[in-house]
């Protein structure tokens, strides 16, 4: 679904903020995106919804993920705790993966 420019700037500037926001964090522009996405959809996001992720998100959330960019931006603690909770979901992911391929 798409929600016009306006959605989509904002959706795409945070990242930049935050960056820019935490200059210690070894986070890029796109590990923010994962973050916020990853914690939205409380899985790896891209294995919930198709890429790219801004254009298959409900406007719920789209909503959500703005309000963890927002969060983000004045609680470091959360954001991290954030971080750690997606690595989780990854490697959860991985391990899934891998009891298949066997």
């Amino acid at each position: 679904m798409s929600f016009g420019s306006d959605y989509y700037r904002v959706y795409q500037g945070w990242p930049e903020r935050l960056v820019s926001r935490y200059p210690d964090l070894p986070f890029d522009y796109h590990c923010y995106l994962r973050i916020a996405l990853d914690n939205t959809l409380d899985a790896q996001w891209d294995t919930k919804i198709r890429k790219p992720a801004y254009q298959n998100l409900s406007e719920a959330q789209l909503n959500t993920v703005l309000r963890n960019f927002n969060l983000y931006f004045d609680d470091r603690t959360k954001l991290l705790e954030h971080h750690q909770r997606s690595l989780n979901y990854r490697k959860a992911w991985k391990r899934k993966q891998l009891k298949f391929a066997l």
